[in-house]
This record gives C-alpha cells, structure tokens and sequence, in this order.
C-alpha cells in the first residue's frame, strides 16, 4: 500500500499526534544523525525539537513505523561511511524491517511543497527480496495482515478526517491547502 498526501508543518504535527495519541505505532528514524544510534520518539514534541517540518525537499523528513502486533524484528543496520564522502563522520545507522510502515514528510521549498508519504511491502514483495537483505527479517516473521490493517487505518484517517480536498487520490490536508490557495505549487 502507498499513499500519498500534502501536508504542511501543522498538518504533520497533527499527524504524529494521531499517531501517538491513538495508535500503538513506534516511531524510528529512518536513518540516524552522522555517528549517531536511531532515535526512537515517544512524543510529538521529541519530533519537532529535532526536525524542521516546515521546509525542505522531497522527503525532507523520514520514519519507520513499527507496531508489537507486527510481530517482526526492527533491526538496525550500521553502515560504514566511506571517507573520502563524508568527510569527519564514520558510521550511521539504518532502520531494517520488510514490515515497517514508512511515514515521509516532504518539505516546503522554492515555492513548492513536496507530497508526504505512508506506504509498505506487501508480503510478496518481502519474500520475494528477503535474500537480498537479511537485516530486513523473513517474510514469515511479519503479521502481514495486521501491518495491512494498520496502514489502512492510517491511510483512511489522514485521507478521510485530515484531509479537506482531493486531488486524484491524494489528499490535500488543512494547512497544504492554505498554501496552495497563497500560490504554492503541490507536487
């Protein structure tokens, strides 16, 4: 399942609340700070005090989500930066898991807000690259009904509740909308 919708800073901040008001839904990182270990966040304002979700690109902020009821592991996968690239920093880590749910915030930038994301593997795909990726788990480990379930929701509150105008089948929340209405381009 992916989604996509436009969200501004608000929209977002209202988002996590949902998520961490009314779901079980862990937030990670979906790749830590330079020579850092992944963050997991309990609250809204964790979020907010380390990121700008305002401004930025394509994807400009990103999550894995995790729930116990999925049953798999998350794994965190540490990745050896290459030196002559990242000049000053050795390591970071890498949120793995062919169950997480990913939550991707794209940013305000040049007069364009980027869209955000929520999507999953489906359980084929999962087996199918299971081989290539050992940090992500078997594909058998994973309630893949449940992470379904989940995303569905997810999908139904922002598309459904958050959202005030469609476009195609994405959603276009509150404070997006007041954007695009001063002149901002939604892509």
């Amino acid at each position: 399942m992916n989604y996509d919708f436009f969200a501004d800073g608000s929209d977002k901040i209202e988002l996590l609340d949902y998520i961490f008001q009314e779901t079980d839904l862990e937030i990670f990182d979906s790749y830590s700070p330079y020579d850092q270990e992944i963050r997991k966040y309990k609250k809204t304002a964790e979020i907010i005090s380390n990121f700008d979700l305002e401004s930025g690109g394509q994807f400009a902020v990103t999550f894995q989500l995790w729930s116990p009821n999925f049953q798999g592991k998350v794994n965190f996968k540490k990745i050896e930066l290459d030196q002559n690239r990242v000049k000053g920093h050795k390591f970071r880590y890498a949120t793995e898991g062919s169950g997480l749910i990913q939550l991707y915030f794209g940013g305000h930038q040049n007069n364009i807000l980027h869209h955000s994301h929520i999507g999953h593997q489906s359980e084929k795909r999962a087996s199918a690259w299971e081989n290539t990726n050992p940090g992500m788990g078997k594909a058998i480990e994973w309630n893949w009904k449940e992470i379904a379930s989940t995303s569905r929701k997810l999908k139904s509150h922002i598309h459904n509740k958050m959202a005030v105008r469609k476009i195609g089948a994405n959603g276009i929340l509150k404070g997006a909308q007041k954007l695009f209405e001063q002149g901002t381009i939604l892509q």
